[in-house]
């Protein structure tokens, strides 16, 4: 169909079940297209250089008028005349304006890289807040001032005001992880970053453990924080009776709240703070003395069995009867049954009432692996039992077995 496009020509087009086009008798290429719910599109049709017919958005009626697509579509023309692919060119445009638009880092971070880790990182948001604290100076800097000579003379100052290497690692890390990001996406064409080394870091610099004096008072020390939990809630409610009050319930369980049995399961399993975090009933055999750590839980991606000793079953099972859980539901929850987030002030209380210096939760791991090289299980099971992807971070422990290097050199006179 074919008419001289104008404003009233335009007005005068009503929809119909389906989409047709109207073209201009004078511009060829020019016209307009009607859907069948009203909407009306300006378009210029045309052949790129490679004789691919195309159409080039104009813009859409009524906002743009009959007179001013008339106007663009000739300077599209022009440009296909002048062998400009227009549609090509709109499109780097649009590419240019979202690159222009996430340009500096904060942007990138919460219009692309934020919503995208939150869904696919297994800890994203941590991800994305440690970006924002670490980097908090640079959020308003453009991606494309970022090189390895920068953050090297910034890693350097940190390094000079005590900061450990391991954790500038662990920032540039997450910093690098989020621009190759940026480069996958276009963002940015290349990763500036790509030649910045890690900082060789001592492998046993953090290898703490318990003392077996310093184990039985931390154990004691579960026990006494919740007789005096128990004592308390009993003094409160003396002081509500006294006063007319209705009490609250007794604290009468085998366990006070999470954290006795959590303890002990982190010091029998050796699993990380994340994953005893997101475990699930449905992730434990009881019967069959076995726990599953899920790969969407894990640090290394895969999952793991990790066999549960008479300890860990009898804490689990008393857990278990105490709280009655549905299968699905977290073995130690947070609030309102959602996944526990930190037990970093009751951790903190714990150790100073056992008398425990300079313990980190995390090291209820370093305790585990520890008791095991001492007592004589190689270090590829230790691995294995950890969830190491290889044998390099398990080789911390092993000056743990000092014995062994002793053996296998009076092996070399044994034989002679």
């Amino acid at each position: 169909m074919r008419a001289k496009l104008t404003e009233r020509t335009v007005e005068a087009l009503k929809p119909r079940p389906k989409m047709y086009a109207v073209r201009d008798l004078d511009l060829k290429g020019f016209m307009v297209r009607v859907y069948p719910n009203g909407r009306k599109t300006w378009l210029y049709d045309y052949r790129n250089t490679q004789g691919r017919r195309l159409s080039y958005k104009v813009g859409n009626h009524p906002g743009l008028k009959a007179e001013g697509a008339r106007r663009l579509a000739e300077e599209a023309a022009g440009k296909v005349a002048g062998r400009v692919d227009v549609q090509a060119e709109k499109k780097a445009a649009r590419v240019e304006a979202e690159r222009a638009r996430v340009s500096t880092l904060g942007a990138f971070i919460t219009e692309r890289y934020a919503p995208w880790a939150l869904q696919h990182l297994r800890r994203g948001d941590v991800a994305v807040a440690r970006l924002r604290a670490d980097f908090a100076k640079w959020l308003e800097e453009p991606l494309s001032t970022f090189n390895a000579w920068r953050l090297e003379s910034w890693r350097r100052d940190r390094l000079k005001d005590g900061v450990k290497p391991v954790t500038l690692n662990r920032q540039l890390d997450t910093l690098k992880a989020a621009l190759r990001k940026a480069v996958e996406w276009g963002v940015i064409d290349t990763h500036p970053l790509q030649g910045l080394k890690r900082l060789k870091v001592d492998d046993d610099e953090r290898v703490r453990f318990l003392t077996a004096a310093e184990e039985n008072r931390l154990r004691d020390a579960l026990v006494k924080r919740e007789t005096q939990l128990r004592e308390a809630r009993d003094r409160f409610n003396r002081w509500r009776e006294a006063r007319h009050k209705a009490p609250l319930p007794a604290r009468t369980e085998t366990f006070v709240d999470h954290l006795r049995p959590l303890v002990l399961l982190a010091l029998n399993t050796g699993l990380r703070r994340g994953e005893l975090f997101s475990l699930r009933w449905s992730d434990i055999d009881l019967d069959g003395a076995m726990l599953t750590v899920r790969a969407a839980a894990a640090k290394s991606g895969d999952s793991r069995r990790v066999p549960l000793n008479a300890e860990a079953v009898g804490t689990l099972e008393g857990w278990h009867r105490q709280n009655k859980p549905a299968a699905a539901a977290y073995v130690f929850p947070g609030e309102e049954g959602a996944r526990l987030t930190n037990v970093n002030k009751a951790w903190a209380s714990l150790c100073k009432l056992a008398k425990v210096a300079e313990f980190r939760f995390h090291d209820c791991r370093h305790h585990f692996a520890s008791r095991l090289v001492q007592k004589g299980v190689d270090l590829n099971t230790v691995r294995a039992l950890l969830g190491h992807a290889d044998l390099k971070m398990t080789l911390r422990y092993s000056h743990l077995a000092p014995g062994n290097l002793e053996a296998a050199v009076a092996k070399l006179s044994a034989a002679g």
